[in-house]
């Protein structure tokens, strides 16, 4: 039997799709990434362009040409190999497909494509593995182990690469890498059961449709800072914008093409998520972070034919990153600077993306290290970034303008604040009784640092309702709904909220009652109070207490909190002098907390360190760098039965999207702890990295860990 009839005959996946069946698709979905961003892609390569459509055509073609090995087809289920033998074992597919590839295949060419194939699975180099490809090549299909073919499964992957472009070849690591990334991308696309498309289009007239959506929906045409967006958008910009200002919208303008637009939380994501669907379409807009399932599927019968499973669909094609424009939180797009296995896929993605990076002031230093390194990737790849901030750290901005970086600065000259510092705790008598008062006045939002202390304070003034993040995800929903609710509509009342209300919420407080954190954290605050401006500061509208503060050292970091104390004064604040304590602030921290600074020093050494291949990958290293961001899912044992229920259901569903349903419903019994809080966690069987937790649950307050002290802090 030729060649190409063993590909036609025999198995590429269990479900008897054919090897020659699954590389068609590769090769559609080859074609439809080059007509749809064919020109981007190339200005990315330059000379290289032509070179590199080859060679991925012919690594798509070939990368699985190794799966007619007779061991492969009895694994996958074909009937006609059942009963096959061989006294070596199984060869994976990938070690042996190079071996098919054209003779008369150029160098380094060939080698480079040899190699993505090879890699497109995990690989480690060893001369067992050569010498049972040697020996299958030879008994089952007359072959022998070229030189080439040796040479790439004996040496690591980054020997190779590194020898190549040592010697007379230029820009090969970069090109190896898109090759490696897009033959990824594609493979895993055409290998999908609900979204076989590696692309569904490109956005277009991105400025028109804003145009029309703040005309017909805010009554208003583009303002100076969307203006400055359009007429930059060719140029990496740093936008420091005041709350209010239309970030969002010119986020929309410069993202034309392709573009993720990123935003550090999920409740915010979602909310401009819906706002994209409003400028640009249902079909080009999709959403990508962890529970994002879940928020999909609880708005699926408003947004969409729920009965056709396009839910699935959208969020497959989401999920390999098939839409034109995409809302995401940066854990889903910027761990690729780590370079974890697989890695390269994300980077060939932003070799034609843009990238609007949102509230960046959110971070730790390490993290903002790590994103300053992602930011400085990406530009290497010509690839086009917008970060936005309302709050900059002055060493941030140092980085960016080494970058290129133009900087755009937006601030409403209308003064919104007028504060008072009030040098006791907000759990005294003065703090209760200034909660009561001005909730029997107007809209008051109380702000605290710790969950603990919300908690604290909710039972003891005995009124208002009460948001934080140890909410099941369905309570927290609805709360979020209500929140929302209130300030749209209410005239008085009192909300106690943790720091999760400064930029997830839509709020416009009349009041903002809260403890001291740091000077971003508190300017973010300071953002849900007379949001537009138009209501009337003679008198303090913030009120900022700022002893016996909660979570400090372990939520905020003490001499940010005590440098904030420092350059805090009262009465009427402009968002310029806000930008000016800011600075200070952060001066103060370059000067006198050293710690700080290493940290986002350390960051970025370490990343320099991974992108020269003088260290690989760590992941209990990544952990421990990312210690401060890193959560356990829980489930309150008291729903222990509920959900034990549904995980066996879930176990006996076959079809997939009645499965997703039933996930989703687990899922929301499930909220997120810190992983610096020390507590008894048993593991929920039948689901992976999920954990029962003990405790004090309502619907009121939360989830409260027990008496017992078992909820140390680590």
């Amino acid at each position: 039997m030729s060649l190409d009839e063993l590909l036609s005959k025999l198995w590429a996946k269990g479900d008897g799709t054919s090897i020659r069946e699954h590389t068609d698709r590769l090769i559609d979905n080859l074609k439809m990434i080059k007509e749809t961003f064919g020109d981007l892609i190339e200005g990315t390569l330059k000379e290289q362009a032509g070179h590199f459509w080859k060679c991925l055509e012919l690594a798509c073609e070939y990368h699985d040409y190794g799966k007619i090995h007779r061991y492969f087809q009895k694994k996958v289920g074909n009937p006609d190999f059942k009963n096959f033998r061989a006294g070596f074992g199984e060869v994976r597919h990938n070690l042996l497909s190079p071996a098919f590839l054209p003779e008369e295949l150029s160098e380094p060419w060939k080698t480079l494509v040899a190699l993505a194939i090879v890699h497109h699975h995990d690989y480690e180099p060893s001369d067992e593995n050569v010498e049972k490809v040697e020996k299958v090549l030879k008994e089952e299909f007359k072959k022998s182990l070229s030189f080439m073919h040796r040479k790439v499964l004996k040496n690591r992957e980054e020997e190779i690469i590194e020898k190549l472009e040592s010697g007379e070849y230029t820009n090969i690591k970069t090109f190896y890498t898109l090759l490696k990334g897009f033959l990824l991308r594609i493979d895993h696309a055409s290998s999908s059961k609900f979204a076989p498309h590696v692309e569904s289009g490109r956005l277009k007239e991105n400025e028109k449709k804003v145009e029309s959506y703040l005309r017909n929906n805010k009554n208003a045409n583009l303002n100076e800072l969307q203006n400055f967006v359009l007429s930059n958008r060719k140029d990496n910009l740093l936008i420091v914008a005041s709350t209010g200002a239309g970030k969002t919208e010119a986020g929309f303008i410069f993202l034309e093409h392709k573009g993720f637009f990123t935003i550090p939380i999920r409740t915010s994501a979602n909310a401009i998520y819906q706002r994209a669907k409003q400028v640009f379409d249902e079909e080009s807009v999709g959403l990508l972070h962890s529970t994002a399932h879940l928020y999909l599927l609880g708005n699926a019968e408003e947004d969409r034919n729920f009965s056709d499973d396009a839910v699935v669909k959208d969020m497959f094609l989401t999920k390999n990153f098939g839409k034109p424009l995409i809302v995401s939180t940066p854990d889903q797009l910027f761990p690729f600077i780590l370079r974890p296995k697989g890695f390269e896929k994300y980077y060939s993605l932003f070799s034609y993306s843009r990238v609007a990076l949102d509230e960046v002031q959110l971070f730790e230093p390490h993290t903002l290290g790590f994103i300053v390194k992602a930011i400085e990737k990406l530009s290497e790849l010509d690839g086009r970034l917008m970060v936005m901030t309302a709050t900059l750290p002055s060493y941030l901005e140092k980085d960016l303008e080494k970058l290129g970086f133009k900087m755009g600065t937006f601030l409403t000259t209308q003064e919104r604040h007028n504060i008072k510092v009030l040098k006791s705790s907000i759990l005294s008598q003065e703090g209760f009784n200034l909660i009561r008062k001005l909730s029997q006045r107007g809209k008051v939002l109380v702000v605290v640092n710790t969950v603990g202390r919300a908690i604290e304070l909710k039972k003891a003034l005995a009124l208002g309702h009460l948001l934080h993040a140890r909410f099941i995800y369905k309570d927290r929903k609805e709360k979020e709904k209500e929140v929302e609710e209130f300030f749209r509509d209410s005239n008085c009342g009192v909300w106690i909220t943790t720091q999760i209300a400064e930029v997830s919420l839509d709020l416009d407080a009349d009041f903002l009652i809260t403890e001291l954190s740091t000077i971003d954290s508190l300017f973010q605050r300071m953002g849900r109070v007379n949001r537009l401006g138009r209501k009337e500061i003679s008198q303090p509208n913030v009120f900022v207490f700022t002893e016996d503060c909660s979570g400090i050292s372990r939520v905020y970091r003490k001499s940010i909190h005590e440098f904030t104390k420092e350059v805090l004064k009262e009465g009427p604040l402009s968002e310029e002098e806000k930008q000016t304590f800011i600075k200070k602030v952060y001066e103060e921290v370059a000067k006198r907390d050293k710690e700080y600074m290493k940290n986002y020093e350390d960051a970025k050494r370490y990343i320099d360190s991974l992108w020269t291949v003088k260290e690989t990958f760590n992941k209990e290293k990544a952990q421990h760098m990312f210690r401060d961001i890193l959560t356990y899912t829980v489930i309150p044992e008291r729903f222990r039965d509920q959900v034990e229920r549904l995980i066996k259901e879930y176990k006996q569903e076959k079809d997939y999207l009645k499965r997703l349903q039933i996930f989703s419903s687990i899922t929301e019994y499930m909220f997120s702890v810190p992983a610096y809080v020390k507590v008894p966690l048993k593991k929920v069987e039948g689901l992976k990295d999920v954990f029962w937790i003990e405790g004090e649950y309502s619907a009121e307050l939360g989830f409260e860990f027990k008496e017992n002290g078992n909820a140390n802090i680590l």
